[in-house]
């Protein structure tokens, strides 16, 4: 039962309450029982009477009484913008929300979804959709134009002397020049070993003796032929001899601790330390940087190596094993999705981050939130705006009516003593005297 309900009941028990008194009061007007319970009964009536006038002329005309009634559907207009004020302004106050919102743990909530969708493989295939949209709408020539154009405006604040030295310091501490040694001397042994080096070192022997023949007289020269006749000179077997030397020289190459492999690396060491104070180098690789800028086929070259890029970011045809492309991305989201889990500091600012941006947003279209409730309760018919007022704070306006009743008697029975104890033996007189 509703407190609408109960409020009702009680009005009616007082009215059939107070002719129960009313019928024998009339039969024993002079009985000071009944005259009291008729006084209560008749002042509980009348309370509960004017509470109900007044709780009903809020929302409708009582009785068809259009004098100051139906308060809300007169001031609908004035209702709703209060309500909104209210609304946006003090209940969902910029400040409100912002304490709101910083008490939820956002980036945890962000962690917990993408470690639950994958985690870095996730972010690596979220990472690529978004470079393959890009892609899809990219011409590589126009990049390549725009690309060269930036580059060539920008290119006379680089100085590369510094960078090749930054570079080459970085390449260094990570080991990538003993990585590179390594590599050389692999390239060094797999040239050395082909037969194209034999041929190469034959023919430099066969000028170094056309040199020397031409070069002594004719006695070199006839010995120089008794020794090729009695295969006393063989440029082959030379050839040979010094092909498998340079192979031996090669493969102690490979050792990081042969003299000759720790010598190149402290002459590449010590280059890499003299690198910002090489004036013939510093002027060289600004040259170079010039010359590589205007060079008419550097658009080409950049077009080429856009493009190429382009094509391993495009999705695969079918299913098959990952890229190039896809490992390098996944790579680098791996390595700083895991510094990011242990670096709570980080982690904490990113959260303060994503609270400043939903603040933010919300802040640009908090007006919305009262032109929501406007457009919403623009909406209602009377009827329906009463019912919304009265589902909100239609018990305590039904409250009201029930206290009336009780408050009316309470004071009834108050008035009731003081008239037949107080007024009549005492004041009555009194005033009777004083106006005769």
């Amino acid at each position: 039962m509703n407190y609408h309900k109960k409020a009702n009941i009680t009005l009616t028990a007082v009215f059939i309450f107070f002719l129960g008194a009313a019928l024998l009061e009339h039969l024993s007007p002079n009985n000071f029982g009944i005259r009291l319970i008729y006084f209560v009964s008749e002042a509980a009536l009348v309370g509960g009477i004017a509470d109900w006038f007044a709780v009903t002329a809020i929302f409708k005309k009582p009785l068809g009484w259009g004098y100051h009634t139906a308060l809300i559907p007169r001031n609908r207009e004035k209702v709703i913008e209060a309500v909104a004020t209210i609304v946006q302004t003090k209940l969902l106050h910029m400040d409100v929300i912002r304490q709101k919102i910083e008490r939820i743990p956002l980036i945890d909530g962000l962690f917990r979804y993408v470690e639950g969708e994958g985690g870095s493989k996730y972010l690596t295939n979220l990472v690529l959709t978004y470079i393959r949209r890009y892609a899809d709408k990219q011409e590589p020539s126009q990049l390549a134009e725009r690309l060269a154009e930036f580059l060539r405006k920008t290119a006379k604040t680089w100085y590369l002397a510094p960078k090749v030295q930054i570079i080459s310091g970085w390449a260094l501490t990570n080991g990538y020049i003993d990585e590179g040694l390594d590599l050389l001397a692999e390239k060094l042994w797999d040239k050395a070993a082909e037969e194209e080096t034999r041929l190469i070192i034959l023919r430099y022997l066969e000028e170094v003796k056309e040199e020397k023949v031409s070069n002594g007289g004719s006695i070199l020269r006839t010995l120089m032929g008794f020794m090729e006749m009695s295969d006393g000179l063989n440029l082959d077997e030379a050839a040979d001899a010094l092909q498998v030397e340079l192979l031996l020289t090669m493969r102690r190459f490979r050792n990081p601790l042969d003299p000759l492999r720790v010598s190149l690396r402290d002459a590449v060491i010590e280059g890499i330390a003299k690198l910002d104070s090489n004036i013939k180098f510093v002027v060289q690789a600004e040259r170079w940087k010039q010359d590589l800028l205007t060079e008419e086929l550097f658009e080409e070259f950049l077009e080429t190596v856009l493009r190429s890029i382009l094509n391993m970011a495009a999705p695969p045809l079918a299913s098959t094993e990952p890229n190039v492309f896809y490992r390098t991305v996944h790579t680098f989201v791996e390595k700083y999705w895991v510094s990011l889990q242990a670096n709570a500091a980080f982690r904490e600012q990113i959260n303060l981050f994503l609270v400043d941006t939903l603040c933010q947003v919300i802040q640009n279209e908090h007006n919305m939130i009262g032109c929501m409730v406007r457009e919403t309760l623009t909406a209602y018919t009377d009827q329906n705006l009463n019912q919304f007022i009265e589902e909100k704070a239609g018990n305590d306006l039904q409250w009201i009516r029930i206290n009336g009743s009780m408050i009316g008697g309470v004071i009834g029975l108050i008035l009731f003593l003081f008239l037949d104890f107080v007024y009549t033996p005492y004041i009555w007189p009194v005033l009777i005297n004083f106006i005769r």
